[in-house]
């Protein structure tokens, strides 16, 4: 039995504006294994979070494969795989996006109680869920009588309901400081050991992709490097500079093209 829990495939994807079509992945490969942390780290821009839109089925690609355990999802129904995602997927979003009105525990109720749960279930399953992210004591707290750090382990509750296998963080530890962020991360290292759960999660912090078992840079829409090393010895300085490198050549492109523009202008006016 495979052990690959998810597979991207020469995966493209751009969107058509006035100015022309504006391309954002550009034949991204990579799989995902069970029980693995995979981290996707890049700057603003570099196609993190529409790589993940197009794994979770808010976007779609424009050519490519991407399979979840085996299943092509390009390949279903609007309805089937929404199906499909209630019980295969989870997602962290960069905001909380918790429903103001509703108490932490509703909040994470509602994902079962959308995937048919009866109320009495979900209120059981959302109990012991927040017990397990040290939260059962503010259970019946609106968001606004939350701290960050309270909120984003709601929202972790609310990603596992319905026992995904897959968990897709979208830069999780973003809205926290370097102690709040060391916790949750801790938490989401003791979900893949006790629920074998797999992990991707892009952020553009060094430190926090250094806690994955792999990781991969992506730039401008591909990826540039991949380190598959233990945790303790990636060398993430020698990444960065790898990184650095690819965007220092890019700015030096477009300055010289802007040059060029600009000197071809002032050309054609003193030709006139």
């Amino acid at each position: 039995m495979s052990n690959i829990v998810l597979e991207c495939k020469d995966v493209f994807k751009h969107y058509e504006l006035r100015s022309g079509p504006l391309e954002v992945l550009k034949g991204v490969t990579f799989k995902l294994n069970k029980g693995e942390m995979l981290a996707i780290i890049g700057i603003s821009g570099s196609g993190k979070t529409t790589l993940l839109n197009l794994l979770y089925g808010i976007d779609s690609l424009n050519s490519g494969e991407i399979k979840i355990e085996g299943q092509e999802i390009s390949q279903m129904s609007t309805e089937e795989f929404r199906v499909f995602r209630q019980g295969h997927l989870g997602i962290i979003f960069q905001e909380f996006y918790l429903i103001p009105s509703m108490t932490a525990i509703e909040n994470v109720m509602a994902p079962l109680i959308i995937a048919g749960k009866s109320e009495e279930l979900a209120l059981t399953v959302a109990y012991r869920l927040l017990e397990r992210v040290e939260m059962i004591e503010m259970a019946n707290k609106l968001p606004h009588q939350l701290s960050n750090g309270q909120k984003q382990r709601v929202v972790i509750a609310r990603a596992i309901a319905n026992t995904p296998k897959i968990l897709i963080c979208d830069e999780p530890t973003r809205a926290l400081d370097t102690a709040l962020g060391d916790e949750i991360m801790d938490l989401i290292e003791e979900l893949i050991k006790k629920e074998g759960i797999s992990v991707i999660m892009t952020t553009h912090d060094p430190e926090m992709a250094a806690r994955a078992d792999r990781v991969l840079i992506i730039r401008n829409g591909q990826l540039v490097e991949e380190k598959i090393q233990d945790k303790k010895s990636f060398d993430f300085q020698s990444a960065k500079e790898v990184y650095q490198r690819s965007v220092d050549a890019e700015k030096m492109v477009t300055t010289e093209t802007k040059t060029e523009e600009t000197s071809g202008k002032k050309t054609k006016k003193k030709s006139k």
